[in-house]
């Protein structure tokens, strides 16, 4: 493949591997644009337009996102789990996705999952990860406005999507479990875990705990403080070892799920309305409870109205869950019972009430005050001492979490 582009050199690397099945003869490259800072903590995105003819003569277009990761030596060397993530999530988009999709196909699943951008390809030199996507901007999709929490109708749509994700997974397990087994090879493993084993990354955690309850001092009842304050104790075990029991359900998930890494397709330019959502980087995805999912998007979005109406949403998601595992011809349906998914959130939903804080704390900070793991990385630092960033709304942050706390505390989740 010839490629003629004025721009990076590397780039055009990268997309000449990627692009290898789309058999273009010749392409050019124009970048469109770069993320920001705090737009990805493990890595950079480059938007780029693609013109190319294939060995037909055919004229072709691709508006891409280029997902790479960071070009650091020292955060890839001295920090494994780095390019243990990359991997990860380069074999859910080339492995189980496809897989995931064929089985639904085969059940006669008209609408199957697929709330994912396409991924034309990987590239990796072991250095470097990236991770070629369609961009969803150019289809309409964009992000959810930060600091709003989400609405029903939003919410509705994702744990749907979520429920369809999970359902899928158990069904393939209960009747294809050999091939199943070969997926969760390559997923089951906890990169959280590697890098919550880091002392200081825990301590930031817990310093997340104790801050907001400083926060909330003057407006949150003492009792209900004083139970939040224990969510410290329960840090090490809830990001390293808390594990679904023998009959609980487990399911490929998604892992990370707080609002920047869903995009939108807008009904209308006052961005009140969406139809379709697509959920984005599977980097720490694992076999686990499907309430890691739910409790982490529900608590990282939700609005204090509808906090207050939490068992309804859950008795959603098992509807929804259900419908479609017999959709899928799987007999767990009749034995997954709501009562026993609210015994779950009650013990598993601690993960959501605990992973919702940074990413919430962050979308009340400046984003010059984000953190760089990279830029930490090369300067010998301790790159978790990088989440220490300073907060600068504070009234919106706490106002963001009290109701989740309160709810925590009164639900018996801590």
């Amino acid at each position: 493949m010839e490629t003629t582009t004025e721009h990076d050199s590397d780039v055009r690397k990268w997309l000449t591997i990627a692009l290898a099945e789309e058999n273009l003869q010749t392409f050019s490259v124009t970048i469109t644009g770069t993320s920001e800072k705090g737009d990805g903590y493990a890595g950079d995105i480059i938007f780029v337009f693609v013109t190319g003819t294939d060995k037909e003569g055919k004229k072709k277009e691709y508006d891409l996102v280029l997902k790479c990761s960071k070009p650091s030596v020292a955060l890839m060397e001295n920090i494994p789990v780095f390019r243990q993530i990359f991997v990860k999530e380069a074999y859910v988009y080339q492995n189980v996705f496809p897989v995931f999709k064929e089985f639904q196909v085969s059940k006669g699943i008209e609408k199957p999952f697929d709330s994912v951008p396409k991924c034309y390809g990987v590239y990796s030199d072991g250095f470097r990860y990236v991770i070629v996507l369609e961009n969803l901007k150019k289809l309409g999709y964009d992000l959810w406005p930060k600091a709003k929490p989400l609405t029903r109708e939003v919410i509705n749509i994702v744990i749907k999507d979520y429920a369809k994700f999970h359902a899928t997974s158990v069904a393939l397990e209960e009747q294809h479990p050999e091939k199943f087994r070969n997926l969760i090879e390559h997923v089951a493993e906890d990169v959280m875990r590697s890098f919550s084993e880091k002392a200081g990354f825990l301590n930031t955690v817990k310093n997340c705990v104790e801050e907001l309850h400083e926060l909330l001092r003057d407006d949150v009842k003492s009792d209900i403080l004083e139970t939040w304050l224990k969510l410290k104790d329960q840090v090490g075990f809830i990001l390293s070892e808390m594990e679904p029991g023998v009959d609980d359900l487990k399911v490929i998930n998604h892992g990370d799920c707080w609002v920047n890494n869903f995009l939108y397709k807008f009904e209308n330019q006052e961005k009140t309305s969406v139809s379709k959502v697509a959920i984005l980087d599977w980097q720490i995805s694992k076999f686990t409870s499907p309430v890691n999912d739910l409790s982490y998007f529900l608590f990282a979005g939700i609005s204090k109205e509808d906090i207050a109406d939490m068992d309804t949403i859950l008795r959603d998601y098992h509807k929804y869950f259900c419908e479609y595992l017999r959709m899928l011809d799987s007999k767990v349906a009749d034995k997954y019972t709501v009562e026993k998914l609210f015994d779950e959130w009650r013990h598993y939903g601690r993960y959501g009430v605990l992973f919702c804080i940074l990413p919430i704390k962050s979308l009340y900070t400046e984003k010059e005050d984000l953190p760089d793991m990279a830029e930490a990385a090369d300067r010998g630092e301790d790159i978790s001492e990088s989440f220490q960033f300073k907060l600068k709304d504070k009234r919106g942050f706490k106002n963001r979490l009290r109701p989740i706390v309160e709810y925590a505390v009164k639900n018996n989740l801590i």
